[in-house]
């Protein structure tokens, strides 16, 4: 019997409600049991009888553990044909224990173990009334040590990690076109694709491979930015969607054992996002973590120790012999080496500041996986790609790919080293 469900209720009560015209049913209810409290009906007389229960939700509808032993909680709303709630106990049950086990459970709520990899449902039930979620739980494969080349995918293949053997960590979170049902589009934020973004980081590490012989870490995901936005923090990116929140946390996990395994192997490294954008000027912005009034100031300004603590490139900047206007756009900077192979970017020698122009600075992955925390030994910058002659077409993108390659070969040597730069590969041409 659920609580609150009684029978009777006096002749008097039932015709006080039934004057009560045009009120919701919920709302009669409360008026009877308002008149019923107030000594309206008979004294010591019974509540009013409530309607049963219609309906049994299960929040959430559908969820994810991850890990055998990860833990979910559920909870349960009965309600009336009008949609009212009412309180009462459920009874809780697994549709297969071998997947998932209860651990505990209340009136209304329940907490559910992930026993092994499966789909299975949770049930909750009164009065021969019940409703039920989806569970999943999602085991990750335990990987001892990744293999470089090998592509390595999460769960239902969303984000793939192509480990590497140099010091360079490529990620590309917008260019997905995978749209799955269980991920709802986001409500909010930015749903334009960069496109041919995943295609370009891959030509990049065919170049970079042609070139030294050795492959950079490759990070992408393969989702539509329509239902994941990596380049986001969590609530954005996901909007508390588990599938998506799952996606969201492997490809950030993934950037961080890339940076890593180079952080160990190498020391140090340099880490970059590829994006693309739409803005008039067809030429590369290189996201530092600065704005535009930052870049429009002076060598001398510019070089100052506040600014270089504000920018992704905070400990190689700390660690060059150039000073750090000369970094972010010398002849010797990222910007200056592929202005050298016909490739405009900005900043460089040729185009030190983008002005009053759009100009992306660098975001949610530039700012948490570049060095701009003192201490970080791996640096970053974002690359936001125009897209007539870099990304249109396959030819222009292995050509970008290669002239990239090659710019980026010569800051390794400059600001890293012979090793770190993949020294030991094919000659350049």
């Amino acid at each position: 019997m659920m609580k609150g469900i009684v029978n009777g209720g006096s002749t008097a009560d039932r015709r006080r409600s039934d004057r009560v015209s045009g009120e919701s049913a919920p709302l009669r209810y409360a008026l009877a049991l308002l008149l019923w409290a107030c000594g309206g009906g008979e004294v010591g007389g019974p509540r009013p009888e409530l309607p049963g229960v219609a309906s049994v939700e299960v929040i959430p509808g559908a969820t994810l553990i991850v890990g055998e032993g990860g833990e979910a909680d559920f909870r349960a709303v009965a309600r009336t044909g009008t949609g009212m709630a009412v309180s009462g106990s459920l009874r809780w049950s697994v549709e297969d224990p071998e997947i998932a086990t209860i651990v505990s459970e209340g009136a209304a709520t329940a907490v559910v173990r992930g026993v092994a990899p499966g789909v299975t449902r949770i049930a909750a039930a009164v009065d021969g009334v019940r409703g039920e979620a989806r569970l999943e739980v999602f085991v990750p494969e335990e990987v001892a040590r990744y293999e470089p080349g090998r592509s390595y995918f999460g769960r239902n293949g969303y984000v793939e990690y192509i480990p590497g053997d140099m010091g360079i960590v490529l990620s590309a979170p917008h260019g997905g076109a995978l749209l799955p049902a269980e991920i709802p589009d986001r409500a909010g934020g930015t749903h334009v694709t960069d496109t041919n973004t995943r295609e370009l980081a891959l030509a990049m590490r065919d170049a970079l491979l042609e070139l030294t012989g050795r492959t950079p870490h490759v990070i992408i995901s393969h989702l539509v930015r329509a239902k994941l936005d990596p380049n986001r923090e969590i609530v954005e990116a996901a909007e508390g969607n588990p599938y998506a929140e799952q996606a969201w946390r492997e490809f950030q996990a993934w950037i961080e054992t890339a940076r890593t395994t180079v952080a160990e192997d190498f020391a140090s490294g340099l880490y970059l996002d590829i994006h693309g954008h739409g803005h008039a000027i067809d030429r590369l912005e290189l996201g530092y973590l600065l704005g535009r009034d930052d870049l429009n100031l002076t060598d001398t300004a510019l070089d100052r120790a506040e600014v270089v603590s504000r920018t992704s490139i905070r400990t190689l900047a700390e660690r060059s012999s150039l000073a750090f206007s000369q970094l972010l756009r010398g002849e010797m900077s990222l910007g200056g080496l592929l202005e050298a192979e016909d490739v405009a970017s900005v900043p460089s020698p040729a185009d030190p500041s983008p002005g009053d122009a759009p100009y992306f600075r660098g975001g949610y992955n530039t700012r948490e996986h570049g060095s701009l925390a003192a201490g970080e030994t791996v640096s970053g910058i974002q690359i936001e790609h125009h897209y007539r002659g870099v990304r249109d077409t396959d030819r222009n993108r292995r050509d970008y790919a290669a002239r990239a390659a090659r710019a980026l070969r010569r800051f390794m040597l400059e600001h890293y080293g012979e090793h770190n730069a993949g020294i030991g590969g094919r000659s350049p041409p």
